[in-house]
């Protein structure tokens, strides 16, 4: 049955007439009874009863007419949902975030200006570490990852774009006796205990700090390890080591933990936004415009 012939028996059938039903339609009358002779053709009954005064339904029509809308109804709606998803206009974006991100402007911002542009589409958003998200990019269990630079995003699968860059602060405990300079020196530090991200984490943050602290000249003496950046910032609270922390975890506020500039060359950190390369889906794409209207690569 072609849906031609459903509209425009709907249109004779809500019209009782050939030619008004003809005007509405936009098409000339004669095509349109030769129409609905071929579907009374093909259904095998008469669909409508002739007169002067136009047409009247018989029953046959009046069964007709509900299921003919029905019909039309589950085909505009198919063909309006299929355009939205092809727009990103409905579905699911997945996105991961390091534990830190949250305090960053940036990550904030995009999510609400993704939000208020494309309301209807489902955000999941999970709290991983750069490893984890990493992982679960590449086994398509992720669609987009806020992640700090790690030795493991050099895949050729990923693509990557910094979005915010923050300089790296020295985080103590506001009794140390470092809280009252101005700013220190990564040296400062060398004999100072230190709270890190867990090894097992894969933190880009963690890799940032050992390389930073080489380059001074020593290795940390690391005193905690933490799964969760405010886990870090307590422990600093609690007098129970120094830290390296972006700078955006000020915002974190608790007490008793003091923030010195460094004052060594190169310490800030990015934030990037991870993805796979072969992903063109149009949530993703949709979201990949809006970053790059707001926050265009710092690189």
């Amino acid at each position: 049955m072609d849906l031609r012939h459903l509209r425009y028996f709907v249109a004779v059938a809500e019209e009782r007439h050939f030619s008004r039903a003809a005007q509405r339609l936009h098409v000339s009358q004669p095509p349109l009874s030769q129409q609905i002779q071929a579907l009374e053709a093909e259904l095998g009954v008469p669909l409508f009863t002739r007169g002067r005064g136009g047409v009247q339904r018989t029953a046959a029509g009046d069964a007709l007419l509900p299921l003919a809308r029905g019909i039309l109804d589950a085909v505009e709606h198919a063909m309006t949902q299929t355009r939205r998803v092809g727009r990103g206009e409905t579905g699911r974006l997945t996105v991961g975030f390091a534990g830190s991100m949250p305090f960053t402007d940036i990550m904030p911002r995009l999510l609400r200006d993704y939000r208020a542009a494309w309301p209807q589409v489902t955000l999941d958003l999970r709290e991983q570490p750069s490893q984890a998200q990493i992982d679960d990019l590449l086994a398509h269990r992720l669609d987009l990852g806020f992640i700090r630079p790690t030795t493991l995003m050099h895949d050729a699968r990923l693509a990557t774009l910094v979005v915010q860059r923050e300089p790296l602060l020295a985080a103590v405990h506001s009794d140390h006796p470092l809280a009252a300079q101005a700013r220190v020196s990564l040296a400062d530090l060398r004999d100072q205990p230190f709270v890190l991200y867990s090894a097992s984490l894969g933190s880009g943050l963690r890799e940032q700090t050992l390389a930073l602290c080489a380059q001074a000249g020593f290795a940390p003496r690391i005193a905690q390890e933490v799964h969760e950046m405010p886990t870090l910032i307590g422990l600093i609270s609690a007098g129970l080591g120094v830290g390296i922390v972006a700078a955006s975890m000020q915002r974190a506020q608790l007490p008793f933990v003091t923030y010195l500039r460094l004052q060594d060359e190169n310490v800030t950190t990015d934030v990037l936004l991870a993805w796979r390369r072969d992903d063109d889906t149009p949530p993703l794409r949709n979201f990949l415009a809006i970053t790059q209207a707001r926050a265009p690569t710092q690189n």
